[in-house]
């Protein structure tokens, strides 16, 4: 077995001289450690800020200069990148400065500067330090940050200690029936490439495209050839002197600027995700019968309350405004569930709800609450004329010997303005992490028999 080192620091003991080779190769081991870490344990991306600064309706206050925020981010092989936060001018970048209009990608990379030396070493007295810091990039063009999750194989079953097993790089090797290993687990072993000079003269980077980490998706403009106002994005159309000399700058529009971030998750945005933060979906905030819910299933809700329900209609509200369009009768349905007269077993049948109001005008019995015409904040259920008449006001019924009813909300039906499905989680369940999108709401209560009725 060949026992391969990876570590080597130095052991010191008592009344030991120590050297600067000493010193220095432990303060290596100890940045190494922290690198490999880094890489394991959290990945490649954006941890936090570095964002470029759009002021309202997405413009930028400057052309020749960005303002990027305070972050973090760690690069592909583990070294932190933070920015304290202030402008970048495009002078000021590393490598090729921007020639061509369009999207480019603004990066920012490990840069470095050396300690310095003197003639007198190693009997100066001087201090010498190695610093770290960042410097960004611009590349033409954009492509978005793959934050998918992997393909499993068609046909094939992969356990979760599988999946989990492959993607930490533990099943190595070309198998075709399970998901493929993670890509951090071969940068892993990988070592930084040369680092080459920066703009300013004492500073060394890592131009290493795919190390960098990109932070945004930025469009370059010619302003020696452009009059760009509020709207412009980058269309044609523009007068082209001939000869001018280009100008390149930020353009005064920015959109999708994020879509080219891979993301480092924080612990505390994880908390969030594992608590479906990031889905917003609509759910049901309201219902005009909770009272009925909160008596429990054993609680039968009277007759007379349930005919003055049943005449006034079912309604609910929701967390946030759902499509007018998927409001309809195969959506939003109440069933009652009676005794079936020849056996022991009880029937489902589906109220109506649609009514006509003059002959030939039909009006929907799933009616839209505080509509705007696209959006609902609730919908309003209510039964046929001819069905209340003959079920609940009249002098005999199915209903009279007691019944009970289920009132449906097809959640898959069911779309917001985002086109999120229905959180069809029970009124009052706020806690996350157990959302429902696309179940059906059920809502159900017992009700007594009439008191006056005698078959």
């Amino acid at each position: 077995m060949d026992q391969t080192a990876w570590s080597h620091r130095p052991h010191f003991t008592p009344r030991q001289s120590l050297t600067a080779e000493q010193l220095n190769a432990g303060l290596d081991d100890e940045t190494r450690r922290r690198r490999l870490l880094n890489q394991a344990i959290h990945g490649y991306g954006a941890v936090i800020g570095l964002g470029p600064v759009i002021g309202d309706n997405n413009r930028l206050p400057l052309h020749d200069c960005l303002e990027v925020t305070a972050g973090l981010a760690l690069d592909r092989h583990g070294r932190m990148l933070y920015w304290p936060g202030g402008r970048v001018h495009l002078d000021a970048l590393a490598g090729r400065h921007p020639d061509h209009e369009g999207f480019h990608t603004l990066s920012v990379h490990y840069a470095a500067q050396p300690p310095a030396t003197d003639d007198c070493s190693p009997c100066s007295e001087q201090s010498q330090w190695h610093t770290e810091g960042v410097v960004f990039t611009l590349r033409r063009g954009c492509v978005a940050a793959d934050q998918s999750c992997p393909e499993h194989p068609l046909g094939g079953c992969v356990s979760h200690s599988a999946y989990l097993c492959r993607r930490t790089g533990a099943l190595p090797g070309d198998v075709d029936d399970t998901v493929p290993v993670s890509e951090d687990v071969d940068w892993l072993r990988r070592r930084p490439g040369r680092l080459v000079p920066a703009p300013a003269d004492t500073w060394v980077y890592d131009p290493d495209p795919e190390v960098g980490v990109p932070i945004a998706c930025l469009r370059i403009c010619d302003h020696a050839n452009r009059r760009a106002d509020e709207h412009d994005h980058g269309a044609a159309g523009h007068r082209v002197e001939r000869g001018h000399r280009p100008r390149y700058g930020f353009c005064p529009v920015q959109d999708g600027t994020c879509r080219v971030r891979p993301l480092v998750y924080r612990n505390p945005l994880l908390y969030e995700l594992a608590k479906d933060c990031d889905i917003a979906g609509p759910g049901v905030e309201q219902i005009s019968w909770q009272h009925w819910i909160d008596r429990g299933w054993s609680g039968k809700v009277p007759w007379d309350d349930f005919r003055e329900q049943m005449t006034r209609g079912f309604e609910i509200r929701f967390t946030r405004p759902v499509q007018v369009a998927t409001l309809h009768e195969a959506s939003v349905f109440l069933t009652a569930v009676i005794a079936h007269p020849d056996v022991d077993y009880s029937e489902p049948r589906r109220v109506p709800t649609e009514w006509e109001r003059h002959p030939g005008d039909w009006l929907p019995g799933v009616e839209p609450l505080d509509s705007d015409g696209k959006l609902a904040r609730g919908v309003r259920l209510r039964p046929t004329r001819d069905w209340l008449q003959a079920e609940v006001t009249g002098s005999r019924s199915n209903l009279f010997e007691g019944s009970h009813f289920e009132l449906t909300m097809r959640g898959q039906l069911l779309r917001d303005a985002c086109d999120r499905m229905l959180d069809a989680r029970p009124v009052g369940a706020r806690g996350r992490g157990s959302a429902r999108p696309g179940a059906d709401f059920v809502s159900a209560f017992q009700v007594s028999p009439r008191r006056s009725y005698h078959r």
